[in-house]
């Protein structure tokens, strides 16, 4: 692995590529605090934990040269892990403080597009674990879901300090399954949710290049689909190019696994600080939706665990 601090990536080894022909170009915004490092070291030894692909993780940061320094140390374990890792520094203006969060545009466009080698793009914000098998489980389900316009979307989960138990960050509400359209592939049924946000996104490289075609890609006609400047940075198709027909409301659905009822676990991405489900009081509800109570039908009565903030509806 090298460390660099480069405008672009240097060439492509060919020896660089995996056994399955996969070359990932991962990109992380991190506006620059000492005390997100430890999450930031753990996302990037995620990814340099996938056995199957090549991995390029670029770190786009606020971070000034000292800063960078420090940022370099965080993340000496990873010199050996064969993952190569380089930083673009991106001056901090108070004027927009997350345009940062929007820096990865250009490296899709410039050197992710430019460049055939690379396989798939992955954004992610500096607290989101995104696991071999969360990579693994869209790759499968991209390709089930495509005669239909879908993609398979993923669900951020943390754990909570009190109870011990685990909570969607996203999600307040239990989502209907009857009353959510949806596509059954064997034993999995995925239905769109609301909100369909995930702070992050893969794609291939025809997704790739759909997205760098649309309004989600641009920070100002971003502005249709609400949310603030962070967020947007990472909406991809979250509000574009949804199916004609069908009823559906966003083109990311989520899996049910119809035999547990349960999220399934390959769509689940852990939010590193935990900050949701153990803020006191929670933010509008936020953090306080179990797992097991994401997807409701109409014909199971059973108890569902509350949060420790939940006294009652």
């Amino acid at each position: 692995m090298q460390f660099q601090n480069m405008v672009d990536l240097p060439e492509l080894s060919a020896d660089h590529r995996s056994a399955a022909n996969l070359h990932i170009m991962v990109v992380v915004a991190f506006k620059f605090r000492t005390t997100r490092l430890r999450h930031l070291l753990e996302v990037a030894t995620g990814f340099a934990e996938y056995t199957d692909a090549a991995v390029d993780f670029i770190v786009t940061t606020t971070a000034d040269d000292a800063e960078l320094a420090t940022l370099e140390r965080s993340l000496v374990p990873l010199r050996t892990s064969g993952m190569r890792v380089s930083f673009r520094q991106v001056p901090f203006d108070a004027a927009v403080p997350y345009r940062v969060t929007w820096a990865h545009k250009s490296l899709l466009r410039e050197v992710f597009l430019a460049d055939s080698r690379y396989s798939h793009f992955i954004y992610v914000e500096d607290d989101i674990r995104l696991s071999q098998r969360n990579f693994s489980y869209f790759r499968r389900f991209r390709e089930k879901l495509r005669p239909y316009g879908l993609l398979p979307g993923f669900l951020r989960y943390e754990f909570n300090d009190t109870d011990y138990h685990t909570y969607l960050v996203d999600h307040r509400e239990p989502t209907r399954v009857a009353d959510s359209p949806g596509i059954d592939l064997g034993d999995v049924r995925f239905v769109n949710v609301d909100p369909p946000y995930q702070a992050c996104f893969v794609l291939d490289r025809e997704l790739a290049a759909e997205h760098a075609a649309g309004p989600s890609f641009d920070v100002e006609a971003s502005k249709i689909y609400g949310h603030g400047e962070a967020e947007r940075a990472n909406l991809a198709f979250s509000f574009e190019n949804i199916p004609a027909s069908g009823g559906f409301t966003s083109r990311y659905v989520m899996p049910l696994d119809r035999n547990t009822g349960l999220p399934l676990h390959a769509a689940l991405i852990r939010h590193l600080p935990d900050n949701f489900t153990n803020r006191v009081p929670p933010i509008l509800k936020f953090g306080t939706l179990p797992i097991e109570a994401m997807f409701r039908s109409d014909n199971v009565s059973e108890t569902v665990h509350r949060h420790p903030a939940n006294t009652g509806e």
